[in-house]
């Protein structure tokens, strides 16, 4: 597996844990406040993982000279 796959494995790790732990609070009735301050910290570490995924697959269309803007159009959506 490449470096780049095994962050982005990595980062998908820390984010199952993180909605788990959500759900763990969820069931113990903590405040919504808490709940979604968990919440908040998942989107973004997937807003993160995303931008990663989108930059290596443009860098893999580039390098194969298959650049497709409809392809791009389509991940960006």
């Amino acid at each position: 597996m490449s470096e780049v796959r095994k962050s982005i494995s990595n980062r998908f790790a820390k984010i199952e844990g993180h909605v788990r732990s959500i759900k763990k609070m969820t069931d113990e009735e903590r405040s919504f406040e808490d709940i979604m301050l968990q919440v908040a910290a998942v989107k973004k570490a997937l807003q993160s993982a995303e931008k990663v995924i989108f930059s290596e697959q443009m860098k893999d269309m580039v390098e194969r000279g298959a650049y497709d803007q409809k392809r791009v159009d389509s991940f960006i959506k």
